[in-house]
C-alpha cells in the first residue's frame, strides 16, 4: 500500500501525468524535490512523528491529512467540504484526514485510511511523496501532518455523506497566484489566512497548508 519515500524522486512522481503537461511538470518536480528535502517520510511511525512536537505541554492532538495532487493537464488538489452534522469543523473546507488508529503503522497510513473513509479514494491509487512539517490550529490544539501524494486523473473518489458534503478540486493556477493568500484584518477570524476569490470558503489551517505547498513550487521558480 505505502511506498518508501526515498524511492520516489521527482521523475517517478509525475509518471501519471497525461500528455500535454509541459508547463506543469516543472511545478510538480519542484514540489516533489521540496517535499523530499524536508525529510519527513510518509512512512514515519507515530511515536517518531510525535517527536516533531517541540511543545509537549500543549496537549496536542496529532492527526494526518492527505493533500492529493490530481495529475491533470493543469494539476488540481482535492479538497472537501465537511458535513454540517459533524461535531468539529462542520461545513469547513479541509483535506481528508483525521486522528491515528492503533492499527496505523505510519503517518501516511493514517492519511490514506482517512481518505478512503471520507472520499473512497483507493490507497493504492496514491503515490506518497512525504510530509510537510506539522501545521497547528490556533484554538483547538490540533497538530496536523500534511501528507503529499500524487493521484492519476483516472482515479475515482466519492463523498461519504456522514463526513463529507462535497468534494472539489483546487486548481494550480490559484495555488501559484501569490496575490490570493491573504489574512483577515479584523473580526473573529482576525489574523487567520484565507484564499481570496474562491467559490468555497478556504481559510484557517487548510489555507496555510496550501500556502506551504505553494511555497515549495514558487521557491523553485525563483531559483531559491
Amino acid at each position: 500500500m505505502e511506498r518508501d519515500d526515498k524511492a520516489w524522486n521527482a521523475s517517478h512522481a509525475i509518471t501519471a501525468m497525461p500528455p500535454g503537461n509541459d508547463r506543469s511538470l516543472p511545478v510538480l518536480q519542484a514540489i516533489a524535490r521540496g517535499v523530499a528535502d524536508l525529510r519527513i517520510p510518509a512512512s514515519t511511525d507515530w511515536p517518531a512523528a510525535q517527536r516533531h512536537l517541540t511543545d509537549l505541554d500543549g496537549q496536542w492532538k496529532l492527526s494526518a491529512v492527505l493533500v492529493a495532487i490530481v495529475a491533470r493537464r493543469e494539476p488540481t488538489i482535492l479538497l472537501t467540504k465537511r458535513s454540517s452534522g459533524l461535531s468539529e469543523y462542520s461545513s469547513h473546507v479541509s483535506f481528508p484526514g483525521g486522528r491515528p488508529m492503533a492499527s496505523d503503522g505510519s503517518v501516511g497510513e493514517t492519511a490514506l485510511r482517512e481518505a478512503f473513509e471520507e472520499i473512497r479514494l483507493a490507497p493504492d491509487a496514491v503515490r506518497l511523496l512525504g510530509c510537510l512539517p506539522l501545521h497547528r490550529t490556533r484554538k483547538r490544539n490540533h497538530a496536523i501532518f500534511p501528507v503529499i501524494g500524487i493521484v492519476p486523473d483516472t482515479a475515482a473518489w466519492e463523498a461519504a455523506p456522514a463526513e463529507v458534503a462535497e468534494i472539489f478540486e483546487f486548481p494550480f493556477s490559484a495555488l501559484l497566484d501569490p496575490a490570493l493568500p491573504r489574512q483577515y484584518a479584523d473580526g473573529e477570524r482576525s489574523g487567520a489566512w484565507y484564499w481570496a476569490g474562491q467559490q468555497q470558503d478556504i481559510w484557517g489551517v487548510t489555507a496555510v497548508m496550501l500556502k506551504s505547498l505553494a511555497a515549495l513550487a514558487l521557491a523553485a521558480e525563483r531559483g531559491d
